[in-house]
């Protein structure tokens, strides 16, 4: 058994934590957004995106949280972990506006988080 089989659930959990603290731009998506991209985007649509979007990367980070505790959860879940992550990644790579240091962090831990999850489907 390779080792990142037999440790996915700390992988699963710890990656999960991490992703789930983005709910905090559900919570406060001003604060949020000048932390991690270094500017607020103003006006209610662009609050009621960012809510969104917070939500919905957190529920995401609570679904890998799940998936380490019931396996038969786990591939529709880390497809879509992968699909949000890389996603990201893409966008930071590619749109300069979203080059704050924060948010090329955030965007590496994501593409680590991607190769950790591919390998385990992999070696699954």
């Amino acid at each position: 058994m390779s080792w990142i089989v037999r440790n996915i659930g700390w992988v699963l959990i710890v990656s999960g934590l991490g992703t789930s603290s983005v709910l905090l731009m559900a919570a406060d998506p001003r604060l949020a957004m000048q932390t991690i991209f270094g500017e607020v985007a103003e006006g209610p649509v662009a609050a009621l995106i960012a809510r969104s979007w917070g939500a919905l990367v957190g529920a995401s980070g609570l679904l890998l949280i799940y998936a380490a505790y019931h396996a038969e959860t786990r591939l529709p879940i880390l497809l879509y972990s992968i699909a949000g992550k890389l996603g990201f990644v893409v966008l930071v790579a590619v749109t300069p506006a979203f080059r704050s240091r924060l948010a090329a962090v955030l965007a590496a831990g994501d593409l680590a988080i991607v190769l950790l999850l591919g390998w385990y489907l992999i070696a699954r």
